[in-house]
């Protein structure tokens, strides 16, 4: 019996060569030098997917009663994890660079779809998974590129210039074209959005900074006119990451810095009912569900709803990928109480433009 929770459709495809007897082998591709009976030492991969037009990544994640952890099945063939290198039978290591394998399924099917539209997994094929099994010995030990938790992960900063500058300067590392660490003015814009002293500048508007010069980053920063989106690594971090060849990118980033948070909403349903409509709409990471037509005095207006807000959960439970009819559904059978969390739609199109999603730091 296997325990599935759905993240797409595909199949496998198995090949078989005929047996040759001048060969002398069932295999032309087996070279005779080659002992067929030993298994190279496991080796995990990084992958980094984005959904298709359909919003997809393209597998399903399971759990299955004769293995631990959780095991990435139904990869489909030309899809977003196919195309990153995932295969049918690998076992989940890690996702946005966290360790998951022991984590509750639940938990880990959440994190995929609260990455938004890209998503960073580390996994190990199905013949590695079974030696470290045989030899007891943890998935963990092969994770070359283990960041431990105790290390800052790269942080995603909204900076908005109010008239004063986005307060910060950069200075290039040894003068080496994309190393730049930022001094940061205390109590200016960078500082209230979060920017560390001394942090090493990954990113700016979403756009890598590691082959710009002086020169072109000081033109990227005036054309960002208002604000400025950065990505930032502490200094004290970089070290880490570069002993383990891992680069820190926006998939790592901690996005609790952002001005943009979930907000709970608790709904008492009056004799007219709710006071809003649910809307599913076309939206940058294709559709949403959206809470339109709020009624002035009624349960919505007074919980703090917001005309265009987006449905992100009902009653602790993520609508993500979840059918229309569904959500209404879910909605409906609450009584008259009903618990929804939601998103502004400012927060909501930037999340989408930075390809993240608005639950991944979230902690309730």
């Amino acid at each position: 019996m296997k325990k599935h929770s759905g993240i797409e459709e595909g199949f496998e495809l198995t090949m078989k060569f005929p047996f040759n007897p001048k060969l002398g082998i069932d295999n032309p591709a087996l070279c005779l030098g080659e002992d067929p009976g030993t298994r190279p030492e496991p080796e995990a991969r990084a992958c980094v997917l984005r959904k298709d037009a359909n919003d997809t990544f393209g597998f399903h994640l399971r759990m299955e009663v004769d293995r631990d952890g959780h095991i990435i099945r139904q990869v489909v063939p030309g899809g977003p994890a196919y195309l990153a290198g995932l295969r049918n039978g690998d076992q989940l290591l890690q996702i946005n660079g966290e360790y998951v394998h022991e984590q509750e399924h639940i938990r880990v099917v959440q994190k995929v779809k609260a990455s938004g539209s890209r998503l960073s997994l580390t996994v190990l094929d199905e013949g590695g998974y079974e030696k470290l099994r045989a030899d007891k010995t943890s998935p963990i030990s092969v994770l070359t590129n283990y960041i431990p938790e105790s290390c800052p992960r790269p942080k995603l900063c909204l900076v908005r210039n109010e008239g004063k500058g986005f307060g910060f300067t950069a200075s290039a590392t040894g003068g080496v074209r994309g190393t730049f660490q930022l001094t940061v003015d205390d109590g200016g814009a960078a500082h209230k959005a979060g920017v560390p002293q001394g942090a090493r500048l990954l990113d700016v508007n979403g756009e890598s900074t590691v082959s710009f010069t002086m020169s072109q980053l000081s033109k990227k920063l005036l054309q960002s006119g208002s604000r400025v989106v950065l990505l930032v690594l502490e200094s004290s971090a970089w070290a880490e990451y570069e002993s383990r060849g891992v680069t820190p990118s926006i998939v790592l980033a901690d996005t609790s810095s952002l001005p943009y948070k979930p907000r709970k909403l608790h709904l008492v349903r009056c004799p007219q009912g709710y006071g809003f409509l649910l809307r599913q709409e076309k939206c940058l990471g294709g559709h949403g569900q959206f809470l339109r037509e709020l009624d002035p005095g009624l349960p919505a207006e007074v919980a703090g709803m917001r005309e265009g807000d987006r449905l992100l959960g009902v009653n602790g439970q993520s609508v993500e990928g979840l059918e229309h009819e569904d959500i209404v559904s879910l909605i409906q059978e609450s009584g008259k109480k009903v618990t929804l969390l939601v998103i502004s739609n400012e927060g909501d199109r930037f999340y989408n433009e930075v390809s993240n999603g608005p639950l991944r730091d979230y902690s309730d």
